[in-house]
C-alpha cells in the first residue's frame, strides 16, 4: 500500500489516541453523595408502559430527601398515564402532567421537557429518560459531581441492561465520532451530553432561556448543554457506572434504531440533499475504514495490521469503561463497517423523508 497505507495507519492510530485520551477525561461519579439543595426530576414519557414503572421505582427509591418527580405523559396511546397515576397515588412526591403533544415548531421531547419544567422552583432539575433505571445513590452522586467539578450541568449515559452486539459494534464508533466533534467539559466544539440523564442548575437553565430556546431541536441533549455553556454555564460529561441503566439499548435492533434516530437528529438542520450527501460520505468512509485494514492485513500488510490494532484499541477503551468484554475489540473493523451501513441507511431514509420515532418526524 505504500505511503497511503502508512497514512491510513497513522490516521487510525491518531483517532484511537484521541478516543483513549477523551475517555480518560470522562470521570466517574464521586463515591460519596452530597445533599446540595432541592431537586425535581422530570421524566418525558411517550408510550413507555414497558419501562416507566422501573423508572419511577428507581427514582422513588433515591436516598435523597428533597426530591420531587414530575412525569410528562406526551400524548401516549398506551398505559403510561395509568401506571404513573398509580405511583402518584402511592407517593405524593410524584406528579403526572398530561400533554396533548407538541405545538407547531416544537420537537416532541423538547416540548415535554419544557412542560415538565414549568413552575418548578427547585435548585436543580434532573431530566431522565423513561427507559432508565436509577440506583438509590444516583441523585446524590450527580450533585457531588457537580460540586466537585464546579459545573452547572452534569450529564451521563446509562449502561445497557444486557450485553449485545449493538454495544460491541455500534456504540464504540459512535462515541469516537462524538468525541471528535465535541468535548466532555464544553471547552471546544459542542458540549457533550446524553439525553438519558441531565442534571442542571435551575438558574443556569433559566439564564439559557430554558427548553424554549431550542424548541425545534431534534438533537436536544447536546444542543441544550451547548446552550447552557454558551450562556455562561459550565458543563461536564461523567460516567455513572452502575448507578444508571437503560433498557432502550438492550438489543442490537433497539441500539441500531436509537443510533439511526440520533444521526437523523444530528442532521436535522441540514436540507435532505445535504444530509444525504454528508451521511453518505460518512457511511462510505467508515465502510472503507473497516474493510481496508482487514483485507490488507490478510494480504500481509504491516500498515493494515497497525490500522486494525488502532481501531481495536479505541474500541477496547470503550469496552473497558462500560464493562463490556474487552476481547470483542478484535472485531473493531466490523464495528466501523456496521456504523458505515447505519450512516448509509440513515442517509437514504433522510432523503426519502421517512425518518420517524414513535410516530413522529425526527427530522424537522
Amino acid at each position: 500500500m505504500g505511503k497511503w497505507g502508512v497514512l491510513g495507519a497513522a490516521v487510525t492510530v491518531a483517532r484511537a489516541a484521541w478516543t483513549i485520551k477523551t475517555w480518560r477525561e470522562v470521570r466517574e461519579l464521586p463515591r460519596e453523595a452530597v445533599d446540595w439543595g432541592s431537586v425535581t426530576a422530570v421524566v418525558p414519557a411517550r408510550d413507555e408502559e414497558a419501562s416507566i414503572d422501573r423508572c419511577l421505582t428507581g427514582l422513588r427509591a433515591q436516598e435523597y430527601g428533597d426530591l420531587r418527580i414530575v412525569v410528562v405523559d406526551d400524548a401516549s396511546t398506551d398505559r403510561t398515564a395509568e401506571i404513573v397515576r398509580r405511583h402518584a397515588a402511592e407517593d405524593p412526591r410524584v406528579t403526572l402532567v398530561e400533554s396533548s403533544g407538541p405545538p407547531s415548531g416544537w420537537a416532541g421531547k423538547v416540548h415535554a421537557l419544557h412542560v415538565g419544567t414549568a413552575d418548578v422552583r427547585s435548585d436543580w432539575l434532573l431530566y431522565v429518560d423513561a427507559d432508565t433505571e436509577a440506583a438509590p445513590d444516583l441523585v446524590g452522586r450527580l450533585l457531588a459531581a457537580a460540586k466537585v467539578e464546579g459545573v452547572d450541568l452534569v450529564s451521563a449515559a446509562g449502561r445497557s441492561t444486557t450485553s449485545n452486539a449493538g454495544w460491541w459494534l455500534l456504540l464504540p464508533p459512535v462515541n469516537t465520532v462524538l468525541f471528535e466533534g465535541g468535548s466532555v467539559d464544553g471547552s471546544r466544539g459542542k458540549a457533550l451530553a446524553i439525553g438519558h440523564c441531565i442534571l442542571v442548575r435551575r438558574e443556569a437553565c433559566e439564564r439559557a432561556g430554558g427548553w424554549r430556546a431550542i424548541a425545534g431541536s431534534r438533537s436536544d441533549d447536546i444542543d441544550f448543554a451547548t446552550l447552557v455553556r454558551d450562556t455562561g454555564g459550565r458543563t461536564r460529561l461523567v460516567d455513572t457506572g452502575e448507578s444508571l441503566h437503560t433498557s432502550g439499548l438492550a438489543t442490537f435492533g433497539l441500539t441500531y434504531r436509537s443510533m439511526r434516530k440520533s444521526l437523523t437528529a444530528g442532521m436535522s438542520e441540514q436540507g435532505p440533499t445535504t444530509a444525504f450527501l454528508l451521511l453518505g460520505a460518512i457511511g462510505l468512509a467508515h465502510v472503507a475504514y473497516g474493510v481496508v485494514p482487514v483485507v490488507t492485513t490478510l494480504r500481509g500488510s504491516k500498515p493494515g495490521a497497525v490500522a486494525w490494532l488502532g481501531q481495536a484499541l479505541a474500541h477496547w477503551a470503550y469496552f473497558r469503561r462500560v464493562g463490556q468484554p474487552g476481547a470483542a475489540a478484535v472485531v473493531a473493523p466490523v464495528g466501523s463497517i456496521a456504523f458505515g451501513v447505519l450512516a448509509l441507511d440513515t442517509a437514504w431514509r433522510t432523503l426519502r423523508g421517512g425518518a420517524t420515532w414513535k410516530g413522529r418526524e425526527v427530522r424537522g
